[in-house]
C-alpha cells in the first residue's frame, strides 16, 4: 500500500486516512513510532467493532452468511420495485451544513438511478462486464427531512469505541431515529477528521450499519441500539449540486462528488461487502479474499479513488467467468473515483434481495403505505444536474407519458416549454436532449404535468 495516502472504507465506513502510525492507538499505550506498521482506516474501523462490540460483529458476520446463501439460491429481478422510504436528519451547526431541500432530492434522484440502472454512465461499462450488470429495482421514496441546529461535534474515537452515538440522540444535540425496522434513517452532518493525539489523521465521508437477523441488540454486549441502525453521510458528500467542496488529501484540489458516498454505503446497509473481499485484519490480501459474491472478480486491494481500467491485480482463473479478468473498478462497492462507478452485478443484486426479503423485510413498503398520494414509483429526472455544458438530458418513465414540461426560473420567468408523446406500446423510458444555451446559471424549477397529475423537481445551470 501506499505509505502516505488511502480512500478506503470498511464493510460500514468510507474515509480517507492520511498515513499514520496508528498502532500505538491501538495497543492503547505509549511506544516508540519507529517499527510499528501502518494502518488502513478500514483496519481502524474494524478495530473498534471487534474491540467494542464482539457480539454485534459476529451478529452480522451470521446475517452476511445466511443471506450470502440464499441470494445463492436465486431471485427474479422481473418484479415490482422494492420501495424503501427515506427520513433524512440534516443535523447542523453552520450554515452550509444546512443543507437546501433541493440537494436532498437530487440524492434521492441519484439513489433511484443508481439503484435501478438508469444512470446516465452505464455505457461507460466495459463490454467484457455488461452481461453481469444487475439491475436492483430499488426505489428510495423521501418521507420526511428533519432538521436540527447543534452545538456539538460529531466524532469517532478509537480508544472509547464512539460510533458518533450523539448524532443519532436528540437529547444529545443529535437527531433520533425514526423508526429504523420500517424507514432508512440517512443522517447528516459534519464528521469532524479522526484524530490521533491531537493530530488530524483522515477524513471519514460516511459509514452505515449492515443488516443484523436478531430482534434485538445482544444483551449487555456494549453495542449500539437500535436507534443507531442506519446511514450516515458527512454534508459534503451528498447530492451532485451540493456547492461544499470535500477537499481531496490525497492530490489537492477536491473531489469528484457525484452523490455516490450514499449509493455505496446502502449498498453496505443492505448487506454488501467490497469487491475485494476486505482483506484481514492488517488489510493484507492474497487474491482468496471474497466479498461472497461469484460475479465480481477477485482483486487484493481497492481502487486509489481514481478509473485504472488496467488494474488486474490478482492473476487467477476465475471460476465464475472462466478465465483471468481484470479489477472491476466500475462498480460502487470499490474506491474508484465517483465518475467511475456506474454498476451493481447481478450477484450483488441477488443478495440485497435477500436481504430486503430477510433481516431487513419490514423496510419494504408500497407507496400507498408511505401517504405520499398517487406519486408513481419513478419520477422524471435531469442529468447531468447541475449541467455546465450546452445541453442536459431529461429522462422521463413511461408511467408519466405523455406529459407536458416547463421550466421556470426563480425569479418567475418561463424558460423551456415542451411536451412529450408516449414512446410506444411498450414500457420505455424516454431519453431526450434538451438545449441549456439560452438558460443563465442559477436554479429552475421544473414541473412535469400529466393529466392530473403534477411532479415538481429542480434544475441547476452552471455557465
Amino acid at each position: 500500500m501506499p505509505p502516505l495516502a488511502y480512500f478506503l472504507y470498511w464493510p460500514w465506513a468510507r474515509f480517507f486516512f492520511v498515513g499514520v502510525l496508528i498502532a500505538a492507538t491501538l495497543a492503547a499505550q505509549a511506544q516508540p513510532m519507529q517499527g510499528l506498521p501502518v494502518l488502513c482506516g478500514q483496519e481502524v474501523f474494524h478495530w473498534i467493532v471487534q474491540k467494542h462490540y464482539p457480539q454485534l460483529h459476529q451478529a452480522f458476520e451470521a446475517t452476511f452468511e445466511a443471506c450470502r446463501a440464499n441470494a445463492a439460491l436465486g431471485f427474479s429481478q422481473e418484479r415490482s420495485p422494492y420501495v424503501i422510504p427515506v427520513v433524512f436528519h440534516v443535523v447542523w451547526k453552520n450554515p452550509e451544513e444546512n443543507l437546501h431541500d433541493s440537494i436532498l432530492i437530487n440524492q434521492i434522484d441519484v439513489l433511484n438511478e443508481d439503484y435501478n440502472r438508469q444512470n446516465a454512465d452505464t455505457n461507460n461499462l466495459r463490454s467484457i462486464f455488461r452481461h453481469v450488470a444487475g439491475n436492483a429495482r430499488i426505489r428510495f421514496e423521501l418521507h420526511e427531512i428533519r432538521r436540527v441546529k447543534t452545538n456539538a461535534n460529531f466524532q469517532f474515537n478509537l480508544l472509547s469505541g464512539e460510533l458518533l452515538t450523539n448524532l443519532k440522540n436528540s437529547a444529545q444535540g443529535g437527531s433520533n431515529a425514526k423508526d429504523p425496522s420500517r424507514y432508512l434513517n440517512i443522517w447528516i452532518c459534519r464528521i469532524q477528521p479522526l484524530m490521533i493525539f491531537g493530530i488530524p489523521a483522515g477524513q471519514i465521508l460516511g459509514f452505515a450499519f449492515p443488516p443484523n437477523n436478531l430482534p434485538n441488540w445482544p444483551a449487555n454486549s456494549g453495542a449500539p441500539s437500535p436507534g443507531q441502525d442506519g446511514v450516515v453521510l458527512d454534508f459534503r458528500t451528498v447530492g451532485r449540486n451540493n456547492p461544499n467542496p470535500m477537499p481531496n488529501p490525497i492530490g489537492g484540489g477536491n473531489l469528484t462528488i457525484r452523490g455516490r458516498t450514499a449509493t455505496h454505503e446502502i449498498g453496505h446497509y443492505l448487506g454488501l461487502r467490497h469487491i475485494w473481499g476486505d482483506g484481514d485484519f492488517l488489510g493484507t490480501n492474497n487474491c482468496n479474499q471474497s466479498d461472497g459474491i461469484d460475479d465480481t472478480p477477485f482483486a487484493n486491494s481497492q481502487s486509489q479513488f481514481d478509473c485504472n481500467k488496467n488494474r488486474n491485480t490478482c492473476l487467477k482463473i476465475e471460476p465464475f467467468y472462466g478465465s483471468d479478468m481484470p479489477d472491476l473498478v466500475e462498480n460502487f462497492m470499490d474506491y474508484s473515483s465517483e465518475s467511475c462507478v456506474n454498476m451493481f452485478t447481478r450477484g450483488q443484486v441477488n443478495l440485497m434481495h435477500a436481504v430486503l426479503q430477510g433481516p431487513r423485510k419490514q423496510l419494504v413498503q408500497s407507496s400507498s403505505n408511505l401517504d405520499l398520494g398517487s406519486q408513481p414509483m419513478s419520477h422524471p429526472m435531469f442529468y447531468p444536474n447541475p449541467t455546465e455544458g450546452s445541453s442536459f438530458w431529461v429522462s422521463i418513465p413511461p408511467e408519466w407519458l405523455p406529459c407536458q414540461l416547463s421550466i421556470w426560473s426563480i425569479d418567475g420567468r418561463l424558460a423551456v416549454e415542451r411536451s412529450f408523446a408516449l414512446l410506444s406500446d411498450r414500457e420505455e423510458w424516454l431519453r431526450e436532449s434538451l438545449e441549456s444555451t439560452n438558460l443563465r446559471s442559477g436554479w429552475y424549477v421544473a414541473r412535469f404535468q400529466k393529466d392530473n397529475r403534477c411532479w415538481t423537481t429542480s434544475l441547476c445551470v452552471l455557465k
